[in-house]
């Protein structure tokens, strides 16, 4: 009897169980119930469009978000969005379309035009990349899930994803995804965000000028201007330019546009006469020091020549430097110690690489080693830039500057710091400590030779209309030849303007004609953009 007893209370429970199961199954499976519990937990989520912190100019200036303003559409499948779009969209796109209105979910979709409609709500969204992108070669590129790839996107990636906004749209939607009729979407846009970002030393204004020149002088090359005498990078352009929204385009190309020239080392040639006579100045050499230049001069059974073999005649070491004679330097650095040579070919920043920002670092080149000089054809080459020297347009650039800045050398550099949405710093940049290389009398001297250069020497084609300047050409030679004629590298080095010079500037060529030919009247533009705008005086 007793088990008997159980046996029912048992079964009691089980039948009330199973009908509670029952009643709240059947509750729940009733439309308005599933609705109503649908509303309240499920959403499907759109995003519109994302962005990422921007990236500045020393002014504040957008270098990145100001792209072309396009527009993208949340659309809900339905009558009207569906004859909207087939109204706007050509028959080829159309077709690509269908399946997505099909599929019945909302889904975003660029547009050549707005659209105003029940179903389709239009948002303006700026693209990350201008066409042409000023500074491509500095800012990089993103891969297809938006994470830098190269530049300062690469760099900063963190950052500047730390600073990344969305346009959101979501939709009330029941069980199965359906948008619930009656219902709105809600918008949140956190876009505003992408104000925050990174600061560079980079002047529009400036990299204007620079790409301006580039485009019109040189076909493979770069052009980079430092501010006197800080070293900071206000401009730094490397062509042939590329798109950062069309990298796969470019990655073949056999000119190498990915390639950032700037920070890339190259035969030097004469512009490193300059350092050579830094070197003979320092080691007490006059700048009165003589000789007699008959176009070739013979060292260990090997004739170097000057350019074209011409002979320069008696000269002083200001007249080698504004006609570049070759035989005046071989002569010289015969009677320069070979570590003091070198040393201050060091100290002006030869054979060192450049941190111009975290992460984003300049090529060392090829400094010789002091057992290499001590084969006498060796040290005859590199009196005057040739052999197995190899620099950077930037490293230039800093000899140039340190010579502009009576002697003291100053790392060049790119960053300044990182800034939040109301564009106060959140971190600055230690800027690096200058170091005195050569004295104010050496700098001094350099200068006017310099200068003799650009008012009679082989840099008279880069002179500006205003302010003067001073400037050293190159034509280095590669040993490489294309029908038949060697492909050189060419130069112009120089600061502007000649009295308390404010910038110096460094055009490079693969190939041309010679650095006063091809290089200088990309200088002599920049330098009268410079004037024209104020910058110079």
């Amino acid at each position: 009897f007793f088990m008997a007893k159980r046996a029912v209370v048992l079964f009691g429970c089980v039948t009330t169980a199973l009908f509670l199961c029952i009643l709240s199954v059947y509750r729940v499976s009733d439309g308005t119930g599933l609705a109503q519990a649908a509303a309240r937990q499920q959403k499907y989520v759109l995003t519109v469009a994302s962005t990422r912190g921007t990236i500045y100019d020393c002014n504040g200036n957008a270098l990145t978000g100001t792209g072309k303003k396009e527009t993208v559409a949340a659309v809900v499948p339905g009558i009207e969005a569906d004859a909207a779009l087939n109204r706007t969209l050509p028959a080829d796109r159309m077709k690509e379309v269908l399946p997505l209105l099909e599929e019945g979910r909302p889904f975003t979709l660029k547009l050549p035009q707005a659209v105003s409609c029940e179903g389709i709500r239009v948002f303006s969204v700026a693209g990350r990349y201008s066409y042409p992108q000023p500074a491509a070669h500095i800012l990089g590129s993103l891969d297809g899930s938006g994470k830098g790839t190269s530049g300062i996107e690469k760099a900063f990636d963190r950052q500047l994803s730390a600073g990344q906004g969305r346009i959101v749209v979501s939709y009330p939607v029941d069980a199965m995804n359906r948008i619930l009729p009656g219902e709105k979407e809600t918008v949140t846009d956190t876009t505003a965000r992408q104000k925050s970002g990174v600061v560079l030393t980079l002047d529009s204004r400036i990299q204007s000028l620079a790409e301006r020149a580039a485009d019109r002088y040189l076909d493979r090359g770069a052009v980079v201007v430092l501010e006197v005498p800080s070293g900071k990078i206000r401009a730094m352009v490397s062509r042939p330019d590329f798109s950062p929204d069309d990298v796969a385009s470019v990655l073949k190309d056999e000119d190498s546009p990915l390639l950032n020239r700037a920070t890339s080392a190259y035969s030097v040639g004469s512009v490193f006469k300059l350092a050579a006579a830094a070197a003979a100045l320092e080691s007490g050499i006059s700048p009165g020091e003589t000789y007699t230049c008959t176009g070739g001069i013979e060292v260990d059974g090997t004739v170097f020549h000057c350019f074209n073999s011409e002979s320069h005649g008696t000269e002083t070491m200001k007249e080698a430097i504004a006609r570049s004679c070759n035989t005046y330097f071989v002569h010289l650095m015969q009677k320069v110690p070979q570590e003091k040579f070198l040393q201050t070919a060091r100290s002006l920043g030869f054979g060192q690489s450049f941190e111009i920002a975290p992460g984003v670092v300049s090529a060392a080149g090829v400094l010789p080693k002091p057992e290499s000089l001590k084969i006498p054809r060796a040290l005859a080459n590199f009196s005057f830039g040739q052999g197995e020297l190899t620099a950077t347009p930037l490293q230039i650039a800093g000899m140039v500057n340190a010579i502009a800045a009576d002697g003291r050398f100053t790392q060049p550099y790119l960053y300044e710091g990182l800034v939040d949405e109301a564009m106060e710093f959140t971190e600055k940049a230690r800027q690096p400590g200058g170091q005195q290389v050569l004295q104010p009398r050496t700098a001094r001297l350099l200068r006017e030779f310099m200068q003799a250069s650009v008012e009679g020497g082989t840099g008279q084609k880069g002179k500006p209309a205003h302010g003067g300047a001073g400037a050293k050409t190159a034509t280095a030679q590669t040993g490489k030849y294309v029908d038949g004629k060697e492909q050189v590298q060419s130069w112009y080095a120089g600061f502007y303007p000649y009295q308390n010079p404010k910038y110096a500037v460094v055009v490079f060529a693969e190939g041309g004609d010679g650095g006063g030919t091809t290089c200088g009247p990309a200088f002599r533009d920049i330098a009268d953009g410079l004037y024209g705008l104020g910058l110079a005086g």
